[in-house]
């Protein structure tokens, strides 16, 4: 795949330890949150196009990527009363370019300075998915298989079922952690004077990846992912490139799997009265479709910046408000047809 879409802003710093922003009107060091910081004739100056301010958009076919799938099938035609298909794929897609699923656009890069290194798992894409569905006509009842002699009236009762199924099960998806900023504009982590910055790629919210000090993979009740092991992020030159930053989609989302089940039993009336008595079962098992493609199932929570009241650099990040419900899934989500939960429907049809 080539010449996929992705942002990227013109007027973004290059991220260094040299204050931005970081000086109020008066040329002392400014405060965050009194919201007295401002943007000097020098760090306008320092912008690639000075004239022009923050977030100075641009969508181009910056970015690439590759799909290799392993695909197999087994079916059978309706034969015997009997008729199915499975299907099994094992899919590796990569890209350097954000498909959030939700703009035309693309998504802003993270790292627009080295786009490559956000070469990894795209977004909603399932490693391993397997889908079936079929359709059996039993072969019990008057004129079948077994009990073709049955009296009628236990004919009625249990001859002449059909059932049908579908369902699916399928691995988990990759997620980005990230951080908001509580306080920043115009002083940002890096020094980099732009807001156009987005850890996940979705247009939500300005967004920042945390650094990864241990194993997130240690699930404890309905949370999946340990959130102790995510820091805030850097606010040096190494904001993109320190070694510890969470690169994209590298968590994964839970799996899960569904099953939908129908019944109908035929009936003759007369000549030319046809009916038909059946039941549906959606999510047969009432089993919880916890896979989420909900990017805020992976937001950490919050940070507030803090500036060296002598010198006007930045200080380590100190202040987090943890998101309670980061990597925590409480709610089914409908999915492939299947249902949240359980649902019956009854049905009755009579053709004349």
């Amino acid at each position: 795949m080539h010449g996929l879409i992705a942002g990227l802003d013109r007027n973004m710093l290059q991220p260094s330890t040299r204050p931005f922003g970081t000086f109020n009107d008066s040329g002392t060091p400014c405060n965050p949150d009194d919201g007295d910081c401002t943007l000097s004739d020098a760090d306008l100056a320092r912008r690639p196009f000075s004239a022009l301010g923050d977030y100075m958009a641009q969508y181009g076919n910056f970015g690439h990527g590759r799909s290799n799938a392993l695909q197999i099938e087994a079916l059978r035609r309706f034969s015997g009363g009997l008729s199915f298909e499975i299907a099994y794929t094992l899919l590796d897609q990569k890209t350097t370019a954000l498909d959030t699923g939700n703009a035309s656009l693309g998504g802003p890069g993270y790292n627009q300075f080295q786009p490559e290194l956000d070469y990894s798992r795209d977004s909603f894409v399932s490693r391993h998915r397997l889908t079936f569905y079929g359709i059996w006509d039993t072969r019990f009842g008057r004129g079948k298989t077994y009990g073709k002699n049955m009296p009628k009236a236990l004919d009625a009762i249990v001859g002449g079922w059909q059932l049908t199924w579908n369902g699916f099960v399928k691995s988990g998806t990759g997620f980005t952690p990230y951080w908001t900023c509580d306080n920043c504009d115009p002083v940002w982590p890096g020094n980099i004077g732009s807001s156009f910055i987005d850890a996940v790629g979705d247009f939500n919210n300005t967004s920042f990846r945390p650094l990864v000090n241990g194993n997130p993979n240690v699930r404890s009740g309905d949370r999946f992912w340990d959130p102790a092991v995510f820091a805030a992020p850097s606010v040096g030159a190494d904001l993109f490139s320190n070694p510890n930053a969470a690169t994209r989609n590298f968590l994964l989302g839970p799996s899960t799997w569904g099953v939908n089940l129908g019944v109908q039993k035929r009936f003759a009336l007369g000549e030319r009265v046809r009916a038909a008595l059946g039941a549906d079962f959606n999510n047969l098992f009432n089993h919880p479709l916890v896979a989420s493609t909900d990017t805020s199932f992976a937001n950490l929570g919050s940070f507030s910046l803090d500036v060296d009241p002598k010198t006007g650099a930045l200080l380590p990040i100190t202040r987090i408000s943890r998101n309670p419900d980061f990597g925590r899934l409480i709610n089914s989500f409908a999915q492939d047809g299947i249902d949240s939960r359980r649902a019956v429907r009854l049905r009755l049809r009579i053709t004349w």
